[in-house]
């Protein structure tokens, strides 16, 4: 038996070009060393460097605008110049960067100084998974993008299990170090990329020239703007997770540094675990349902934080958001990929994660704003953004009335696209 299930690991890897492995390495490690910082940066401003909640809101969202806009600029360019130097060099500038927070953190740095390397960060951060995208566009046949996406969602989640629960250990004893861990893991992820990555598009020279007017082709395709429109909703609900999540459970509910660490490695196992046997189950579905029961689930895990009052009740919430979590995201990118032109798939990748850093730049702002707000009212705080959740899932079931059979079921019948060996 355990021969067997060897066997059809293999197999499986094997089904996948190698370059799709290649890939989940390095959205593996760079996601671990991202995890590892962001949860508690924003703890480390309110608390240490007693900046409101609304500012601290303020400056994720900028950031994540900033990464919304290179996502576009990244997936572009990458059409024109290649995924791998555009991923690779990237994610170089990002370790970087990451070094300098570590002397920020050391001297003791301004509040500007942190948030022009947190913006430049996120900035050099959108060139990478909008265009880890287009090359899983590239390489894989439309009936197994469910699965592929699910597969990268993994190795970033991995990163995602493991990096919060080392973060909350080192930030306990030193922020400096936690950034220079974040850096080397980061490097890790650049030379993966540029070292062992084959390109997968063909450039043509008479093409390879980039024109900022190429980018507002994405308004002549109205049924995709629609679609990315709809989903800001959904990400501004996703959006929490990161920043009102983590001030939430340590300042309102009182759990500490280390259980909120503990709470983000669940929604990394979560997604380790199940991602892949979920992906299996709904992309031989209807992926606008598998959106609007994922929307449903999300708003009803936002909403139970509201009656969160210890760490096994956040535990819990967390279990259904990280179960919303492994049906929506893979079923919304495959969507989006669905909905792509041949060799413009960058393009369209960049311009989907507009769309959901966009929703994540609104998110933390919100969170933060509503903190401010209504923190001794949590009950009415997060049963507004549940609101939104429930709104996201209706405009999906009047969306998918509009969509092409062929772009909501993964099955459908597709001719084979050109892949680049």
């Amino acid at each position: 038996m355990p021969q067997l299930n060897l066997s059809r690991f293999s197999n499986f890897l094997k089904s996948y070009d190698y370059r799709m492995w290649i890939l989940f390495s390095g959205w593996m490690a760079s996601a671990m060393g991202f995890a590892m910082v962001i949860p508690y940066m924003s703890i480390y401003f309110h608390d240490q460097m007693q900046i409101p909640m609304t500012q601290v809101g303020f400056l994720f969202g900028a950031g994540a605008i900033a990464r919304a806009f290179s996502g576009l600029i990244g997936g572009h360019l990458s059409d024109k110049l290649g995924r791998v130097k555009i991923m690779g060099f990237a994610q170089f500038a990002r370790g970087i960067i990451f070094i300098f927070m570590a002397g920020l953190a050391f001297r003791g740095g301004s509040f500007a100084l942190w948030s022009l390397a947190l913006i430049l960060n996120w900035l050099f951060g959108g060139f990478y998974q909008p265009v880890a995208n287009a090359m899983a566009a590239d390489i894989v046949p439309k009936e197994k993008r469910v699965e592929a996406y699910s597969i990268l969602r993994v190795g970033g989640n991995t990163g995602w299990a493991f990096g919060p629960v080392i973060g909350g250990f080192v930030a306990s004893a030193s922020y400096p170090l936690l950034f220079i861990i974040g850096g080397v893991l980061t490097f890790i992820s650049s030379a993966l990329i540029l070292f062992f990555l084959s390109e997968s598009v063909k450039r043509d020279s008479a093409e390879e020239k980039f024109y900022f007017k190429d980018l507002i082709k994405l308004k002549d395709d109205h049924l995709f703007l629609l679609y990315c429109s709809i989903s800001i909703l959904l990400f501004v609900v996703i959006g929490q997770l990161v920043l009102t999540i983590s001030v939430f459970s340590v300042d309102y509910v009182g759990i500490t540094k280390a259980q909120l660490g503990f709470l983000f490695a669940l929604n990394g196992l979560i997604v380790v675990l199940f991602q892949i046997p979920v992906a299996k189950f709904t992309q031989t579905k209807n992926l606008m349902r598998v959106l609007f029961w994922g929307s449903i689930g999300y708003a009803t895990g936002y909403f139970l934080v509201g009656f969160a009052h210890s760490f096994e009740w956040l535990f819990f919430c967390m279990l259904l958001i990280s179960l919303s979590e492994i049906t929506v995201l893979p079923a919304s990118v495959s969507i989006a990929a669905n909905l792509s032109k041949e060799k413009r798939h960058g393009l369209y990748m960049g311009g989907y994660g507009l769309a959901y850093a966009l929703g994540w730049s609104i998110g933390p702002l919100v969170g933060g704003v509503l903190i401010d707000l209504l923190g001794k009212k949590p009950v009415l705080l997060w049963g507004l953004i549940a609101v939104l959740g429930v709104a996201a899932a209706l405009a999906y079931t009047r969306l998918e009335k509009k969509l092409p059979k062929d772009v909501i079921l993964a099955s459908a019948n597709q001719p084979e696209q050109e892949i680049i060996r």
